[in-house]
């Protein structure tokens, strides 16, 4: 079997496609930390909300129940927050790339098949 090389340059990233992987890929990533953050934080406003209402019959419930979906509505606003942040930074990291691959050349690689 004959094996072939090519050397390719990449001259060109398509700001549309760069957005729209850096939009998932933040997303999820931001979902994932900010769920476990807001699940911290919950837990941490649980106990604070019970050391504050221990003197009524419903401490338990609005301590930990306020403070853990506190947590997780946190949690959500981070996620979406940072798959939208990533998301524009991606995409202007993908036309600067594009302006510097017109001023001294992309990146080459070598592709064999």
């Amino acid at each position: 079997m004959e094996t072939t090389t090519q050397v390719v340059e990449i001259k060109s990233i398509n700001a549309w496609t760069a957005f729209k992987l850096g939009l998932v890929a933040y997303l999820t990533l931001g979902l994932l930390f900010g769920i476990m953050v807001g699940i911290m934080f919950g837990i941490i406003g649980g106990v604070a909300g019970m050391e504050e209402l221990q003197n009524t019959p419903f401490a338990g419930i609005v301590g930990v129940g306020g403070g853990f979906v506190g947590g997780i509505i946190f949690g959500l606003i981070w996620g979406v927050f940072y798959g939208i942040a990533g998301a524009v930074g991606m995409t202007f990291m993908a036309l600067l790339y594009d302006l510097f691959a017109m001023i001294v050349g992309g990146i080459k690689i070598t592709l064999k098949s």
